[in-house]
């Protein structure tokens, strides 16, 4: 459509410079120019609208399981850190399991996530409690 806009805009400014009419030619020329402007902040505008129709969609994929969130089909976690502040889905690494605990790290944040075996969970801990040692140092 714009481009049909601009197509025209030449047309009509050929046109007018063959009248001879400069001002009018000028001013043409100008508004041409503001078209293509308002064509690219509108690709632009329409480019965002796609990437935050995706991130809604991911979004509703997405399910808390503290510490991480999973998405359905998918075993392997993705980091809390990255999809609470940025909403990036990136997948932890698993580092390692022993009998006290399990490690994933995120290899965008660096955020490491230290899982103790025989510790609460971090909705059953209490808050200042001197045994808590958290989920996530």
């Amino acid at each position: 459509m714009a481009v049909g806009v601009i197509e025209n805009m030449k047309d009509i400014a050929d046109l007018i410079k063959k009248a001879g009419d400069i001002e009018l030619y000028r001013k043409i020329v100008e508004s041409e120019g503001e078209v293509i402007e308002l064509t690219r902040e509108n690709r632009r505008l329409e480019e965002k609208v796609s990437e935050l129709e995706k991130t809604l969609a991911l979004q509703k994929k997405m399910v808390h399981k503290p510490p991480f969130y999973y998405q359905e089909g998918d075993p392997t976690p993705f980091c809390a850190a990255c999809w609470e502040t940025k909403k990036l889905a990136v997948h932890v690494i698993f580092s390692h399991d022993n009998d006290r605990e399990t490690r994933w790290d995120c290899p965008t944040c660096k955020q490491m996530f230290l899982i103790q075996k025989n510790a609460p969970r971090p909705n059953q801990m209490i808050p200042g409690h001197p045994d808590d040692h958290g989920w996530m140092r």
